[in-house]
């Protein structure tokens, strides 16, 4: 949801963006308005996805929107995992996986494993069952490391600035794009985010949970 007002009245609308946050809480609020110092101290507490200024409208704020929706697919993604059947354990690394994924994406079966205090062999283990043998959890990653990867690198990150940022070598990304999509990043570049995203959930989501996911990233937030 964006909400565009002059920085005078900004205290009004925090009362609206609280009632937001409250009724809607899956929905991001992207606020829009005039470039002031007091701006930042205003919104200390506030509850808000991005801060844009209007004369950055042009620069910023599509590829602010493009975060939303991925930020919000990624969480509705997460909670359809949190109510599934699947093993307790491994339903754990998938949502935290997800969770991630929204910033810094965990690059390795081991880090989740680590993170989520799981043991790497169970998770695997699992994953694979429940994908019916068709994929693993270390290609579920690193669809999710991709995901992430063309969402930094639309925002206009080169890929040398994306690699730095998620702690991957350029190499590295790029193979785990030819293993998945048969492209190199260059190539990875032309395909849409919403696509992508479709694919990751056709690829490695369907196979564990069925048609639920398709339903789950088929609902986008409002942007307006």
């Amino acid at each position: 949801m964006i909400i565009g007002c002059r920085s005078r009245f900004i205290e009004d609308r925090i009362v609206l963006i609280k009632d937001i946050g409250r009724r809607l809480p899956l929905i991001p609020v992207i606020l829009v308005t005039d470039r002031d110092i007091s701006v930042p101290r205003l919104l200390r507490g506030v509850n808000i996805f991005s801060l844009v200024w209007f004369d950055d409208v042009q620069t910023q704020l599509q590829s602010q929107v493009e975060e939303a929706r991925h930020t919000v697919a990624l969480s509705r993604l997460s909670e359809t995992v949190r109510r599934s059947g699947l093993p307790p354990a491994l339903r754990a690394g998938l949502v935290h996986s997800f969770q991630r994924a929204r910033s810094m994406p965990v690059r390795n079966v081991a880090e989740l494993a680590q993170a989520v205090r799981r043991s790497p062999i169970t998770i695997s283990q699992q994953f694979r069952i429940h994908a019916g043998g068709v994929t693993t959890l270390s290609s579920f990653i690193g669809g999710l490391v991709l995901l992430r990867a063309l969402q930094l690198r639309l925002a206009g990150s080169t890929w040398t600035k994306v690699s730095e940022h998620l702690g991957l070598a350029r190499a590295t990304l790029n193979r785990r794009s030819r293993a998945w999509l048969g492209c190199t990043l260059t190539e990875l570049e032309r395909i849409a985010p919403e696509h992508l995203l479709a694919s990751f959930v056709s690829k490695y989501l369907r196979p564990l949970l069925e048609e639920t996911v398709s339903e789950a990233v088929a609902k986008r937030p409002p942007t307006d």
